[in-house]
């Protein structure tokens, strides 16, 4: 029985199907540059410390509540931290009691969350990507006397409302909860102490990835010249 020869494929094609390749696998080492280059600068402005303006001298100290980072993400029913979440009840419950005792006293709270809006960033990880649920407060924390605060990075100062808040409201004195202590709120703390804040951490309302960091955060913000208080000795500044 007699076959056709089978067509060779034509030199033409082959060029464009080889430009096709070519200009696939550039354009992904392209895509993979920009994911690189990106989370490089987003990894060093998310760990930077502003320095910011120092306050004036107000003549009286006037206290704020901030509550850093209790999250849908960080404690919540999407959070991927199994230490944060088996703490979480605990924890809420303690910054809840807290924030009682600052609205009955008249004082500020600021409630403060991260939310990250580049889609190249999510792209590798979505726990904060604007408009999820991890981005959103944890639904436990009572949220019904204070201001919210949206930040992108570790610094709660930097490119967020805080500064102007806290100028408008002439206030020099921060009580600090939340988490992580080795992260946005210590380092919120430095940019806090860059701007002369007296700064107070309530110890049972600080959480870490484990009870060693958190302790070992502790004698350093003491270090630091931070007050660390109790709970039940808050003594909040007429």
């Amino acid at each position: 029985m007699l076959t056709r020869p089978k067509k060779r494929l034509m030199p033409k094609r082959k060029g464009v199907l080889k430009k096709i390749i070519l200009g696939t696998i550039g354009l992904l080492v392209l895509f993979i540059i920009a994911l690189f280059v990106n989370y490089k600068i987003f990894e060093k402005n998310w760990s930077s410390v502003s320095l910011g303006q120092p306050i004036v001298n107000y003549g009286e100290r006037r206290a704020a509540l901030l509550v850093v980072d209790i999250q849908e993400g960080t404690t919540g029913d999407v959070s991927r931290n199994s230490f944060y979440k088996k703490n979480a009840d605990g924890l809420i419950e303690k910054i809840n009691h807290i924030s009682d005792v600052f609205k009955n006293r008249n004082y500020l709270i600021l409630y403060i969350r991260s939310e990250i809006s580049n889609p190249l960033i999510n792209l590798l990880d979505n726990s904060y990507a604007k408009g999820s649920l991890g981005a959103e407060f944890d639904k436990r924390l009572k949220l019904d006397s204070g201001l919210e605060v949206v930040k992108i990075g570790n610094d709660s100062f930097i490119n967020s409302t805080l500064d102007s808040i806290l100028t408008r409201n002439k206030i020099n004195d921060l009580y600090i909860v939340g988490l992580d202590a080795a992260y946005c709120i210590n380092i919120t703390s430095k940019a806090a102490k860059n701007r002369n804040y007296h700064i107070s951490l309530i110890e049972e309302a600080i959480l870490s990835e484990s009870e060693v960091v958190k302790d070992s955060m502790m004698i350093d913000f003491r270090n630091r010249g931070i007050q660390i208080l109790s709970i039940n000795s808050i003594n909040i500044v007429e």
